[in-house]
Order: C-alpha cells, then sequence, then structure tokens
C-alpha cells in the first residue's frame, strides 16, 4: 500500500540527447505518443494511479512545450491548492546546458524545493517509458525489504 507521504519527482530530460531531432526544440517528456499523448503522461498517471498527490517535475532545456502541455496538472487532478503539480526549470542558469544524465547533479539544483517538502519518501521516474506500473506493489516491495533506496 502506498503511503501518503510520497513526493513524487520525474526528470523530462535524462534522454533527450539519445532522440536527436525529437528532441531538438522540446524536452523527452513532451515528446507526442500515439499523437494524442506525450511521454510524460505515462510516468504522470502511473503516479496518480497510486496515490501520489505531490509531483515535481524537472525540466533542464526546451521545456515550453512540456509546459504547455501538462499546464496545471488538471488532467490528472494535479491542480490543487496543497500539493499539486510543480514545474521545477534549472534554478541555477549557469547550469542550464549541462549534461541532464547526472541525476544527481540535477537533485542538487532541485535542493531547495526538495528541503521544502514534508514528505518522507520520494519516488524517482524519468518520462522516458510507455507503460502502467503499479508502484504500490514497489512500495510494498521497498517497505517489506526496510531498504533506504530500492531502483
Amino acid at each position: 500500500m502506498m503511503p501518503k507521504n510520497v513526493l513524487g519527482i520525474i526528470y523530462s530530460n535524462s534522454y533527450d540527447a539519445s532522440l536527436g531531432a525529437l528532441t531538438a526544440r522540446r524536452t523527452m517528456g513532451s515528446v507526442p505518443f500515439g499523437g494524442r499523448y506525450r511521454l510524460i503522461d505515462f510516468a504522470l498517471s502511473n503516479f496518480v494511479n497510486c496515490g501520489i498527490t505531490k509531483v515535481g517535475v524537472i525540466a533542464n532545456s526546451n521545456f515550453h512545450s512540456l509546459m504547455d502541455h501538462v499546464g496545471s496538472g488538471r488532467p490528472w487532478d494535479l491542480s490543487r491548492k496543497v500539493d499539486g503539480l510543480y514545474l521545477l526549470p534549472p534554478f541555477n542558469p549557469t547550469h542550464a546546458e549541462h549534461d541532464s544524465s547526472n541525476k544527481l547533479e540535477v537533485l542538487g539544483r532541485i535542493s531547495g524545493f526538495l528541503k521544502s517538502c514534508s514528505e518522507q519518501y520520494v519516488l524517482l521516474s524519468d518520462a522516458n517509458f510507455i507503460c502502467n506500473i503499479d508502484l504500490s506493489e514497489v512500495f510494498d516491495f521497498h517497505s517489506e525489504k526496510d531498504a533506504d533506496i530500492t531502483i
């Protein structure tokens, strides 16, 4: 069972370089899929379907299309007065063009946001998968093993 004190973080730019022309003007999270969806829709839906109500989306560069698509988070019921969707553009402009595949460095750039959150757990995800994952099963496994980190 997924606890209510989980913060979801989605990396929207992790593998932009591997998609070349598709991500020249947009982040991987906003790449269209099936004519109706964007890649980030799957990660957002997985989070919301397991009860995560606070989600931060890390966008390192080319995030205008992503912002247009996710907006306030209303399609995922993340348009809320408390918690909801947080778009996290680069907080340090001097690092805006750095390699976004170094996830620890990217987390360091949003440390102010992370410190302001009161959630006990942080669930990290990329925006490069197209599947339905029951994240509550992942969390149950994590709790059962009394782990500090589950990958």
